[in-house]
C-alpha cells in the first residue's frame, strides 16, 4: 500500500495530533497520506459522518482513528466505495480496530510491506413497511427493534424467508451480523459468531419466557420482524436503531425487512491476527497467559 486516507474522530482526545504524527509517520516512507475529521454532514437525505467525495482517487487504505463507532460509521459511508479500512484505537474497547497509537507506526509499516489480510465482513440492508418499502438502511454491526414506552413489552412475529419463526414478548429483539455478534447481541445473551461464518444472530432482548433463545440462521436467508399488538389490542410502537443509531419509529402491524447485503465492509488486518485471541483479550480481560503456560510446560 502507498496511498492512504486517515479519517480521525476529532472529539476524542488527541486525535488531531495522532492524525498528524500518522500522515509524517507515512509520508516519511515516501508515501501519500490525507487527514480527513470525522464529523456530521449531510449528503441528500442521508447523515453521514465521512467525506467520501474528498478520498482521493487511488486511495488503498483508510486507516480510521478512533473507536468501535467511529470505524462503524467510516463503513457504512466508505463501503460502496470498497476502499479496506484500518482501525486505530483511541476509544473504549475498540473490538473492531486492529491497533492502537502505541504500536500504529509499526503496524503502519505492515501495511505499507504488504504484511497484511483484507476481510471481506457482511453487511445487513433493511427497510421498514407500511403497505411500501422505505428508508434503506445498511448495518455492519445489527438491527435493534425495541419498546418505545418504558415498562411496557412489546409483541413482535419473526419470520424466515416468509415462513413463521415464532413471536414473542419481550423488550425488543436483536438481528445481528457475525461482526456485530461480539456487541449489543453478546450483552442481550447472544452467541458470539466468527466473523468468516455466512450466519445471522436473531436475539430476543429480555423476553418474558423461561425458555426463549438467540436463533442462528443462514446468513442468505430473509427476515422479517412484524410489530403485532400489544395488550387488550392496543396500538404498540417500538423504536428501530441501526449500528446504535436511531433509524425509525414504526406501530403495530408495521415490519422490518432485512437481508444480507451485495455491498461487504473490508477490514485490514495484520497477518498475525487471531480473533479468538482478540475476543479473550478484548472480552474476559485477557483470559489466562498462553505464553506464561507454555513456559511453565517446558
Amino acid at each position: 500500500m502507498k496511498k492512504f486516507c486517515v479519517v480521525a474522530n476529532m472529539e476524542k482526545s488527541k486525535a488531531a495530533e495522532a492524525a498528524e504524527n500518522i500522515r509524517r509517520h507515512i509520508e516519511s516512507k515516501g508515501c501519500v497520506c490525507r487527514v480527513l475529521a470525522n464529523e456530521l454532514h449531510c449528503e441528500g437525505e442521508k447523515n453521514c459522518y465521512t467525506r467520501v467525495g474528498d478520498i482521493e482517487d487511488g486511495t488503498e487504505c483508510v486507516i480510521v482513528l478512533g473507536g468501535d463507532g467511529t470505524m462503524i460509521q467510516a463503513a457504512k459511508d466508505t463501503a460502496p466505495k470498497k476502499i479496506p479500512l484500518y482501525g486505530v484505537n483511541i476509544g473504549g474497547v475498540g473490538f473492531l480496530t486492529e491497533s492502537d497509537t502505541h504500536n500504529m507506526e509499526k503496524n503502519i509499516d505492515g501495511l505499507i510491506s504488504g504484511e497484511f489480510r483484507i476481510e471481506k465482513r457482511m453487511m445487513l440492508e433493511g427497510c421498514t413497511s407500511s403497505g411500501e418499502e422505505k428508508n434503506m438502511e445498511l448495518a455492519l454491526n445489527d438491527f435493534a427493534i425495541f419498546r418505545r414506552e418504558f415498562g411496557k413489552l412489546i409483541r413482535f412475529a419473526v419470520y424466515i424467508n416468509g415462513e413463521l419463526l415464532d413471536s414473542f414478548i419481550a423488550d425488543g429483539v436483536i438481528v445481528s451480523t457475525p461482526t456485530g455478534s461480539t456487541g449489543y447481541n453478546i450483552s442481550a445473551g447472544g452467541p458470539v459468531i466468527a466473523p468468516n461464518v455466512n450466519a445471522v444472530a436473531v436475539t430476543p432482548v429480555c423476553p418474558h419466557s423461561l425458555n426463549d433463545r438467540s436463533f442462528i440462521i443462514d446468513g442468505n436467508d430473509k427476515i422479517e420482524i412484524k410489530l403485532l399488538d400489544g395488550k387488550n389490542a392496543r396500538i404498540d410502537s417500538a423504536v428501530i436503531s441501526v449500528d446504535g443509531r436511531m433509524f425509525e419509529t414504526i406501530e403495530s402491524g408495521d415490519s422490518v425487512y432485512m437481508k444480507k447485503s451485495d455491498i461487504v465492509t473490508r477490514i485490514v488486518l495484520m497477518k498475525k491476527t487471531n480473533f479468538y485471541k482478540k475476543m479473550r483479550r478484548k472480552l474476559t480481560g485477557g483470559g489466562f497467559d498462553e505464553s506464561a503456560q507454555t513456559e511453565k510446560n517446558n
